[in-house]
């Protein structure tokens, strides 16, 4: 009978400590929060703090830096302002006592600002680059992609990098990105993503003859 509860106690025990997640390694942590907040590419720092955030292993801390620091990223490169928003309300539930709570209001006055005049501008006449521009501010990067490709122009580098970092844009497929006139140095042999299909009622308020 000892033996047996001396058994269901062990077994208890290690169940237990299995469902207690280990937290991340602090050290392996500021060394990712360090690389994401000096990389250029805005596309690239979001789905590196969004795999981040999908960890359980962090610490309420670790979690509120992560989410502050994608909501700075996010604003500071006009990239899915929406989101950005979302990150600033969910850093301040985590860390109400964080000193940079304080200029949160003022950053959310002016992300909502930001977001306000792309749908303003989103509901008239704009040309292929400005109306991509503003979708990505939004955070509507499918309808973005899938306007440039039933276009058939060629993004701006800055476009494509972004298009390219987020998985639209291939170094194998068979549709070509540019297809017309002198080819820019930045594609070299570049195609849409075999995975991604058009969108040829992405918007109607474009003029797809200017990119």
């Amino acid at each position: 009978m000892k033996i047996r509860c001396v058994l269901i106690g062990l077994s208890v025990g290690i169940a237990a400590c299995e469902t207690i997640p280990a937290t991340m390694d602090p050290t392996l942590f500021a060394s990712q929060i360090a690389q994401v907040a000096e990389a250029p590419n805005p596309a690239a720092a979001d789905a590196e703090l969004s795999a981040l955030l999908d960890q359980t292993d962090l610490t309420l801390e670790q979690r509120a830096d992560a989410l502050h620091l994608r909501s700075e990223r996010r604003l500071e490169a006009r990239f899915d302002l929406p989101g950005a928003l979302a990150d600033y309300d969910a850093f301040a539930a985590l860390a109400p006592e964080d000193p940079r709570v304080a200029s949160i209001e003022r950053r959310k006055v002016f992300a909502a600002s930001e977001i306000d005049s792309a749908q303003r501008r989103l509901a008239q006449l704009q040309n292929l680059s400005d109306w991509f521009d503003d979708k990505v501010l939004m955070g509507d990067m499918d309808a973005a992609a899938a306007r440039y490709r039933s276009a058939g122009l060629t993004p701006k580098a800055e476009q494509f990098e972004l298009l390219q970092t987020r998985g639209y844009i291939c170094a194998v497929g068979t549709e070509a990105v540019h297809k017309f006139g002198d080819r820019p140095d930045y594609i070299a042999d570049a195609f849409w993503c075999a995975d991604q299909e058009p969108n040829q009622t992405a918007d109607l308020n474009t003029d797809p003859s200017d990119s």
